[in-house]
């Protein structure tokens, strides 16, 4: 029988994960807080999104904070990891994805980054993205793959990288828990405030509000999950997608829809960007213990040079 896989199914045999089940009426309490967080009569999507439109990059200074990001993580980034002296990276400005960023690996530690420019970059996609598809996001792990695998060992089977496989769930995991790796939450406002907020021409006396904000909304990401499940089960049309995510990830209809493209296209590899972060993050607080930042690194380190599936890493 030609049945087709369920989301579970689907994420389970490709990543080797299941999402938890997504409990709504907890998802109301965080836009309750976020509701106090900004007041006034509009509704909280158009406020949220007004307080946002203080904080987007002019696109004639984005290249100018993107490389200040990025140029920073990848110093403190070699500070732990060792890197080959040949490793390096170009970034372009590409439109009409449905993704905000990318990294597509050239081989011999190269890669080329891609931001999408389609919807505004707001201040601390700088930095997400910066670490995520730079250091030590995707670059350093398939530089380090490439290095201690492919090369060292001879494991030449390491050279391919299929997308839809296990070992996307510790790429995108990886590359978004070591955002808070390489800046802790003090480190990060520090150098925003300091660097790129005046870099951006914005004011860094409202940088303290508009990382609570963010705080908040992280705590909403597996609304993506929640949404690709019911979506492609057939459970809810395209318009209640549409619904779900304009309310629990606060966006504007267009950008609703730009995710919904890319829910279509990849289907159940939503689940490795907060899934595969949550994951990650608890295999290296298990290794780490004293919560040493050098430990921490060192036990990063180490995941990168040698991957591990989700169920190896419980």
């Amino acid at each position: 029988m030609n049945e087709p896989l369920s989301f579970k199914q689907e994420s389970l045999g490709l990543y080797d994960a299941i999402s938890p089940e997504i409990n709504i009426a907890q998802l109301d309490l965080v836009l309750n807080k976020l509701e106090q967080l900004l007041p006034g009569d509009l509704s909280l999507n158009q406020k949220y999104n007004e307080f946002q439109s203080q904080f987007i990059i002019d696109t004639s200074k984005l290249d100018l904070v993107f490389k200040a990001a990025i140029n920073e993580a990848r110093q403190r980034t070699k500070q732990h990891i060792a890197l080959p002296e040949q490793e390096n990276f170009a970034i372009e400005y590409v439109n009409n994805k449905v993704w905000s960023g990318y990294n597509w690996y050239k081989g011999n530690s190269y890669s080329l980054i891609q931001l999408n420019t389609d919807f505004p970059i707001y201040i601390d996609r700088a930095i997400d993205l910066a670490s995520h598809e730079g250091y030590p996001g995707h670059h350093v792990f398939n530089s380090q793959i490439e290095q201690h695998l492919v090369n060292d060992n001879g494991r030449i089977e390491y050279s391919v990288y299929p997308l839809f496989s296990p070992m996307s769930l510790l790429a995108e995991g990886s590359a978004n828990y070591g955002i808070q790796v390489v800046f802790n939450a003090e480190d990060r406002l520090k150098f925003e405030q300091d660097v790129l907020f005046p870099l951006a021409g914005l004011d860094a006396n409202k940088a303290q509000k508009y990382y609570q904000v963010q705080a908040l909304k992280e705590e909403l990401s597996y609304i993506d999950n929640y949404v690709a499940a019911q979506y492609l089960d057939g459970i809810i049309d395209k318009p209640r997608a549409i619904e779900l995510l304009m309310k629990y990830s606060l966006v504007n209809a267009k950008k609703a829809e730009q995710r919904i493209g890319f829910i279509e296209a990849n289907r159940a590899y939503v689940i490795n960007y907060n899934l595969g972060q949550d994951l990650v993050h608890k295999y290296v607080d298990k290794l780490t213990g004293t919560g040493d930042d050098n430990i921490r690194w060192n036990v990063f380190a180490e995941l990168l040079a040698a991957p591990k599936t989700a169920s190896m890493m419980q």
